[in-house]
């Protein structure tokens, strides 16, 4: 994509959307999503008003995997640019689920990022070289590309059954958002200008060259096992769901600026827990979970801002992106 700023110029003119509107609107599926779980179990506690059962804090530290990809697409539906972002970094999770009266549960749950190893590489395809995999024309690579955010973030209301005395079953629904961000810095750039991978550039180290982040508000529906054997409880968890009003900003600096949206893309979690209890209130656990954001085709709008007026384009069913995570961590559990 860096070589082909101008990669949508034979399409029709774009409708302008600023971020403000996409921030707005991710709010706003967030308040409804946290609205609905809380005010499901704020039903179930007013039919029911006695005892109090346990809650509990899960807190840990781990590392992540991360690869979001980005590409783009002509009017023939052809891969023209592929931007594939990867990073290992260390993270933060924290968890609470609080056990209502009648078996119902509210529960929440964060991802923090933190900067780690990260790299990126952007390929482009154009005539007369070629499509497929290994025909690219030009080439970017950046080994200095640094994780500037990682967020996933959820709250669910459900409900426990017990299948027998030491197995139960929560089914629950609830709202996620999932938010990454990298930018990439210096590195080499290979084109194709009047010959084939002819030309090699080496930028400035530190010169900002992209940035990009994706936006993954939604909604889902899962299960969770949870298995007593002695002093260990062993869990299971399986949520699927779609985003609402996904979308992402592909800024390549410094004046050309790419907006996204993809609508519902649909995404998976699945994840395994062991804790071992020490004591009545503490538990030490280690688990795994693995994310993964489905691809979807979603429109673009390319802003040229070193235009006055700034210049907008506006292309349909011309980007492509997907996200996944495999997490890593370690912790405590402490029940209250």
């Amino acid at each position: 994509m860096l070589a082909r700023n101008w990669k949508y110029s034979v399409r029709p003119k774009a409708r302008t959307a600023a971020v403000t509107i996409s921030f707005t609107s991710s709010f706003g599926v967030f308040v409804f999503g946290a609205f609905c779980a809380t005010s499901t179990v704020a039903i179930a506690a007013e039919e029911t008003s006695y005892a109090v059962p346990d809650s509990s804090l899960v807190m840990g530290l781990g590392y992540t995997w991360l690869k979001g990809n980005e590409l783009v697409y002509d009017s023939a539906g052809k891969r023209i640019s592929h931007l594939i972002w990867e990073t290992a970094a260390p993270v933060l999770t924290m968890g609470f689920k609080a056990e209502l009266v009648d078996s119902w549960t509210i529960s929440a749950g964060a991802v923090t990022g933190f900067s780690g190893d990260s790299h990126m590489e952007d390929y482009d395809w154009e005539e007369p070289w070629g499509f497929d995999r290994g025909d690219w024309s030009s080439r970017y690579i950046s080994p200095d590309t640094r994780l500037d955010r990682y967020i996933n973030v959820d709250i669910a209301a459900g409900r426990d059954f017990a299948i027998n005395d030491a197995t139960t079953v929560n089914l629950h629904g609830g709202f996620r958002y999932t938010n990454v961000k990298w930018t990439a810095y210096g590195g080499t750039f290979t084109s194709s200008d009047g010959g084939f991978r002819n030309k090699n550039i080496i930028f400035e180290p530190g010169e900002r060259k992209i940035s990009y982040e994706q936006r993954y508000p939604g909604v889902f529906l899962g299960a969770e096992v949870t298995t007593k054997v002695g002093d260990w409880t062993l869990l299971g968890l399986l949520r699927g769901g779609f985003s609402v009003d996904a979308s992402d900003i592909d800024h390549h600096w410094p004046a050309v600026l790419y907006k996204e949206a993809f609508g519902t893309q649909p995404f998976v979690l699945v994840g395994a827990r062991a804790d071992y209890q020490v004591n009545d209130r503490v538990s030490l656990f280690l688990a795994g979970n693995f994310d993964k954001y489905f691809r979807e085709k979603g429109d673009v709008t390319r802003y040229d801002r070193s235009m006055k007026p700034v210049g907008a384009n506006f292309y349909k069913k011309a980007a492509g992106m997907d996200l996944y995570a495999f997490t890593l961590s370690a912790g405590f559990k402490l029940t209250f």
